[in-house]
């Protein structure tokens, strides 16, 4: 049996909350972020040079979160997550576009590796609601200008020099209303490794964007992603074997007319989709489902599930037992 607790957190500002949130994971973050050796990681300056130039609307938060933790130069280099060590997910992302328009994903990750918490705040201008990851990253989340977004782990395994996602994903929420804008952030900023991004906004607009530090970008109108991304190469083995079996199942509920949302959230809970936990090493943690045009995020488990939005976000923690 594997449990993970679920914190949610209402701070509009980053404060006391924020800073024991830090504390508490700071110990598996420093051996994480030192597993190749302080070495392998950029210095402070490269860090921060990467922040103005990318991502210059971050710049002045960053430095109050650094301030307000009262970091250290290894503190400090990890927050900025550039150049980051690497980090593999699961996921299955649909975006749903039947009687309404929602985006749905499961989030599969070791349980003892995510933070679990959902975070209500305002740091800029925006209210964001997100699972944050890396403390002031973003798994997925929505704000209140309608747009949602969501990431799973693109398959290559190929590294190059850019940013963790979560603090793209982030900056996304933090200063983008539509896809459009979205779009033209993940066009520019770069990001480490290869990730498909699922966009959608309040107008019903949506994208798939496969990103890759090695490629362009390419924005497509694909609803459903797993965990590759182009033509699968004869007799090279997946990242995860199950990932196109997991992208026929979420193509075939695209597909299939019979199924409502609540149908379609159901699938979510059973395999493929949902990764058991007995069998996978990174098996379901969460399903969430945000809708940007009502601002809502419902986070769905087997046996329950959590309903929030920005005018109703109470604080609580949830025990989710994995089986």
């Amino acid at each position: 049996m594997k449990n993970l607790e679920f914190d949610v957190i209402n701070e509009s500002v980053p404060g006391d909350k924020f800073s024991q949130l830090f504390q508490k994971g700071w110990p598996a973050y420093r051996a994480w972020y030192l597993d190749e050796g302080e070495e392998a990681r950029p210095s402070y300056l490269e860090c921060v040079s990467a922040l103005e130039k990318h991502m210059p609307e971050l710049v002045p938060l960053y430095h109050q979160i650094i301030k307000l933790l009262d970091c250290d130069d290894l503190q400090a280099r990890f927050l900025s997550l550039y150049c980051p060590p690497t980090f593999y997910s699961a996921c299955s992302q649909l975006i749903y576009k039947k009687e309404q328009s929602v985006l749905i994903r499961n989030y599969d990750f070791p349980a003892f590796l995510c933070e679990g918490t959902i975070l209500s705040s305002q740091w800029i201008d925006k209210k964001i609601i997100a699972m944050t990851d890396c403390v002031w990253g973003a798994l997925d989340g929505i704000n209140d200008a309608g747009l949602v977004v969501s990431i799973n782990y693109g398959g290559r395994l190929i590294e190059g020099s850019g940013f963790g996602i979560t603090i793209v994903v982030r900056y996304v929420l933090e200063t983008c209303s539509t896809v459009d804008e979205a779009i033209a952030v993940f066009n520019r900023v770069p990001v480490h490794l290869d990730y498909n991004i699922a966009l959608l906004d309040k107008t019903g607009k949506h994208a798939t964007v496969f990103i890759a530090p090695d490629q362009a970008p390419h924005v497509t109108p694909q609803t459903t992603s797993t965990n590759h991304q182009a033509h699968i190469k004869d007799g090279k083995p997946l990242f995860l074997a199950d990932s196109t079996t997991r992208l026929d199942t979420l193509n075939w509920l695209v597909a299939n007319n019979d199924y409502s949302l609540s149908d379609t959230i159901t699938q979510f809970l059973h395999p493929p989709l949902y990764r058991q936990h007995g069998d996978q090493q990174s098996g379901t943690l969460y399903t969430a489902v945000y809708n940007p045009t009502q601002g809502y995020v419902n986070y769905v488990w087997p046996h329950q599930n959590l309903y929030l939005t920005f005018d109703h976000f109470p604080e609580q923690s949830i025990d989710i037992h994995y089986a």
